[in-house]
């Protein structure tokens, strides 16, 4: 769908569901024209004719043409505008700047405080003498006034400030204050409402409309200070299953504006939208690409992806929603590392290099490639066979030398498949291991959220390296596991035992341990198994 800039002359609803933190909503469940609203970072929204959000550079309240909103401000005093239009000071940034390899992190700060302690909504209009008020109620029964299946009738003009009782879920940012019980409200006798039909008879009211809208965001490396956009969804997740997406897009003055990247947002967001509605309901989860076609204001069109994962705290910033997925705009290239060797080893490295943990904190589409499959040749996972596993962590402390194993079900179920070929009774068993040629499962893991450090690794690079979040971590994190055995030749040479293997974490076990390990993950039941020095505690989620 097209975007199209909002008719000031017509009016439109007011879409259901979440509205942006800071928003300072009208009288809800009401339409309101194309006209500006203030919200907490010098800008004003619209809301267009498809029904989402719409950011506009900031200008004059005396354009706004009388709006209700100006007639409000009008009667608010001084120190109510202040308060309502004046963005607090940004948070002070952190007394050191982060250093790539040792300390990486990043500063996420928002243009605005928090909704409930900065914005209120604006105080009651005073009412209108009564020859206005009765013009209004006469111009409002002719208004093209669009009003949702099985929505009430509409409220009376003179109503329309007291804040009535919103049929909107979630709920609005800002509570409304207190106002009469329904039964006291007049209700203007040339509109009496119909009996209602029976619940079988009664239309369906229509789904939520997709909308977006953005918040400003900044970073700080320790080369450089970025400024960026946060763009959020807002109605992916009236889909079974599916969490709204947020994608942040650094700003690049001189080449394209919020202006003339909204329209491609919305695009994007409602070609998700379509995606999961032509494939049966079926949820983008993490772990997944989305490729797509951007046409993009300051290179033009480009053939992307956007990289879907569990967002970590780092990319949710101030957002009120945090159980939504996290995408990232990248290049064909880096979709291909993704779709091989997992989120973790794609998107840590594009990290280490792009100095944010613990992945890439916003997307830019004019950036060339960070890693290409080019990037793991002669890799461990170039050689044996990968079970291409979503939703599992592994976390070794160096401390208490355990290795913490959290498996998905749907992880399990492919591990499993794939341990049977190596049952601890068969293949050739000589002395006290197996053949390690014959004895080998490897699989992907996930990014965690909680993770202190990651093993980083590529080509012609002797032993990993360590990505880590803050100095001196007490545990890391592997890209991916292998389960070997050791065979005969190797019982005098290589002991049992937990170890880092490029950007991977290899467990080598004889016949003894493999069968323990072998059971427990067959069984789905949780143990603590001992693996020379180390231990490994098998858990499910």
């Amino acid at each position: 769908m097209a975007f199209v800039a909002p008719d000031p002359n017509t009016f439109y609803p007011i879409p259901p569901g979440q509205l942006p933190p800071g928003f300072i909503p009208p009288p809800p469940g009401t339409a309101v024209r194309g006209i500006p609203i203030v919200v907490p970072m010098g800008h004003e929204m619209l809301i267009s004719p498809e029904g989402f959000p719409v950011f506009v550079p900031e200008r004059a309240l005396a354009l706004a043409n009388g709006s209700p909103l100006a007639l409000q401000q009008q009667q608010q005093t001084p120190q109510q505008q202040h308060i309502q239009a004046t963005p607090p000071p940004p948070t002070p940034a952190a007394p050191a700047p982060p250093s790539r390899h040792n300390t990486i992190s990043s500063q996420h700060s928002n243009h605005f405080a928090s909704p409930a302690s900065q914005f209120t909504p604006p105080p009651p209009m005073p009412p209108l003498p009564a020859m206005v008020t009765q013009q209004q109620q006469q111009q409002q029964q002719t208004m093209p006034y669009p009003v949702p299946a099985g929505a009430p009738p509409p409220i009376p003009v003179q109503q329309q400030h007291s804040f009535p009782v919103s049929n909107h879920a979630p709920p609005l940012t800002h509570a409304p204050p207190s106002f009469p019980p329904p039964l006291t409200m007049p209700t203007p006798s040339v509109a009496a409402s119909p009996p209602a039909a029976p619940p079988s008879q009664q239309p369906l009211a229509a789904a939520p409309a997709l909308t977006f809208a953005s918040i400003v965001t900044s970073f700080r490396t320790s080369s450089e200070s970025v400024q960026a956009w946060t763009f959020y969804s807002l109605g992916l997740s009236q889909h079974s299953g599916q969490k709204e997406i947020v994608i942040t897009l650094r700003q690049r003055p001189g080449k394209y504006t919020l202006e003339s990247v909204q329209p491609i947002m919305y695009q994007l967001f409602h070609q998700m939208n379509s995606h999961i509605q032509t494939s049966g309901g079926r949820p983008l989860g993490a772990g997944q690409v989305f490729p797509c076609r951007l046409n993009t204001p300051d290179i033009g069109v480009l053939d992307r992806a956007v990289l879907l994962v569990h967002a970590p705290a780092e990319c949710k910033g101030q957002l009120e929603n945090k159980d939504v997925l996290y995408g990232l705009i990248a290049t064909m290239e880096e979709m291909a590392v993704f779709s091989k060797y997992g989120a973790a080893r794609c998107l840590t490295n594009m990290g280490n290099d792009l100095e944010t943990w613990p992945v890439p904190l916003w997307s830019d589409w004019s950036r060339p490639s960070l890693v290409s499959l080019q990037d793991f040749e002669g890799s461990l996972t170039e050689r044996v066979a990968v079970l291409a596993t979503k939703n599992i962590v592994a976390t070794l402390d160096t401390i208490s030398h355990r290795l913490m194993l959290v498996l998905s079900a749907s992880a399990l179920e492919l591990i499993q498949q794939d341990l049977r070929r190596f049952p601890p009774a068969s293949g050739p068993v000589v002395g006290n291991g197996f053949s390690s040629d014959l004895t080998r499962v490897t699989f992907l893991l996930d990014i965690d959220a909680g993770a202190q450090a990651y093993l980083t690794w590529r080509s012609g690079q002797e032993g990993p390296a360590i990505f880590n979040a803050r100095p001196n971590p007490t545990s890391f994190h592997g890209c991916w596991i292998t389960l070997s055995g050791i065979g005969a030749h190797e019982v005098t040479t290589i002991q049992e035992g937990i170890a880092p293997r490029e950007d991977g974490i290899e467990l080598k076990m004889r016949a003894p341990t493999w069968e323990r390990f072998y059971q427990a993950l067959i069984s789905k039941t949780a143990a603590v198994v001992p693996v020379g020095a180390e231990t490994v505690q098998l858990s499910y989620a």
